[in-house]
């Protein structure tokens, strides 16, 4: 009889242990999934500067989680495919997480100083390849890319 209860008792457990998985999974997993596609970032040009653009189009507000303060990156390339800049090889970052609140169907823009940046390196004159991409944990490395981007060298 002892051990007809146990079994009951164990069978009993595991359900609820299974119950309270299976809701976790579903509200954290599938709403995740469905905030990352409906986000997307884009490489903008105005008067000669450029921005990384994320655009939330989802009807909720999002929030955007970074592991440290460097919030985007990016790379040159030259014709050959080598890296000839990368914006982070001469900083430091904070190691703090920090969070940005993209409105609902609002965008964020962040400014990437490319003059400033190629200048101070005295990266060449000429045509390269640009890879920019947002840190936060939703694009996962995502990036976008401009493949004729013209550097004048100032």
């Amino acid at each position: 009889m002892m051990k007809k209860w146990w079994i009951i008792w164990m069978f009993g457990i595991l359900l609820l242990a299974a119950c309270g998985s299976t809701e976790m999974n579903e509200s954290s997993g599938e709403g995740g999934e469905e905030m990352t596609n409906e986000l997307t970032q884009q490489i903008k040009e105005e008067n000669g500067d450029y921005f990384l653009v994320i655009t939330n189009g989802t009807e909720e507000d999002v929030t955007l989680t970074f592991t440290s303060g460097q919030q985007f990156e990016y790379q040159l390339f030259d014709d050959a495919g080598e890296t000839v800049y990368t914006y982070s090889m001469n900083k430091m970052f904070t190691q703090a997480l920090s969070e940005q609140v993209v409105a609902a169907g609002k965008s964020w823009e962040q400014p990437l100083d490319l003059k400033n940046e190629l200048a101070s390196m005295s990266v060449p004159e000429g045509t390269y390849r640009l890879e920019v991409w947002s840190l936060a944990e939703q694009f996962d490395g995502e990036k976008v890319s401009i493949d004729d981007f013209e550097w004048s060298g100032q």
